[in-house]
């Protein structure tokens, strides 16, 4: 098993064909904790890449830094991912700025890299309904794909392949009921990023909701969140992500579990006030349901929160 994923790695590459991928599903821990079901939360630094609309609702600034290493154990695959993000609120002139830097690979054989900068913005003075916030956005995004052709047919060495796009975001929320949903369309250009073959990265469509309670009725878990994705790419089987998180320890200590069909993750949080500011560590992990002979993926970042 390990010895054909690594084969068949060599080979996608040995005819100059590779698939990009540009899944969003391994940015962020506290998204990946939440089985990457984050559509319709977006609330905080790991949410631009999922719904940039979510940078209008931010109220408290904040940076992360994530680090990963993914199917750890596989003999021959040395996979990881990293990810970093910003969301910072413009006070007078409204809404928020968000910037974001994601990269996904396999040392040696390929990797991807995004540079995304957007804007996020509350509605509320359109007054549609006083029981709704409404809040839109919008994310510029650069996507490069590198590959090493070294060990393909015929030698070669580094070749990359990039071009811009953008993604667009929608959110509602519905404060009195604890009910938010999302809408986020993804790669909206669809940019090649292919060498001898064209290789246009597919267009993702993604539709999330939310419930929030700050205790569970009846069964009394503070800070509860339960979220699900339903995603739709082009060329690909639709996904249908699940995820829910509970803050407790008075909001310093959060529990996260989700996934979709190939993957169940869990997570963990912990903040520490550092005068007015905050610093959180997360950690999560991921454990494929069907590919054996690994122990897993393992998320781990740090988070700065602005006073």
């Amino acid at each position: 098993m390990k010895r054909a994923l690594t084969i068949l790695i060599i080979l996608i590459i040995s005819v100059c064909e590779t698939q990009a991928l540009f899944d969003s599903t391994y940015w962020g821990v506290r998204a990946f904790g939440m089985g990457g079901a984050f559509t319709a939360v977006s609330d905080d630094a790991n949410g631009p890449l999922y719904n940039v609309a979510g940078a209008g609702r931010v109220e408290r600034g904040e940076i992360t830094v994530t680090s990963a290493k993914l199917f750890t154990g596989l003999e021959g695959v040395d996979m990881s991912a990293g990810y970093a993000g910003i969301v910072y609120p413009l006070g007078l002139i409204g809404g928020s700025v968000c910037g974001a830097w994601s990269y996904f690979g396999n040392t040696g054989i390929s990797r991807e890299d995004t540079l995304n900068i957007g804007y996020g913005r509350g509605l509320e003075e359109l007054g549609i309904w006083e029981k709704m916030e409404l809040s839109v956005g919008f994310l510029c995004k650069y996507v490069r794909q590198e590959v090493d052709f070294s060990e393909s047919v015929g030698g070669g060495g580094k070749e990359s392949k990039g071009g811009f796009t953008f993604d667009l975001g929608l959110l509602a929320r519905f404060p009195l009921y604890g009910i938010s949903l999302g809408i986020s369309s993804k790669y909206i250009t669809r940019p090649d990023v292919g060498f001898k073959y064209e290789d246009k990265v597919p267009c993702m469509n993604v539709i999330g909701i939310s419930y929030y309670s700050e205790e569970l009725y009846l069964l009394k878990i503070p800070e509860f969140t339960i979220a699900a994705d339903y995603q739709v790419r082009s060329g690909d089987e639709d996904v249908f992500r699940l995820g829910m998180e509970s803050v407790i320890l008075g909001g310093r200590l959060a529990l996260r579990a989700g996934g979709w069909k190939e993957q169940i993750n869990f997570g963990a949080g912990y903040e520490m006030k550092v005068g007015n500011s905050g610093v959180q560590i997360d950690y999560g992990f991921g454990l494929p349901i069907e590919l054996q002979d690994n122990t897993g993926s393992h998320f781990l970042s740090l988070t700065y929160k602005f006073p």
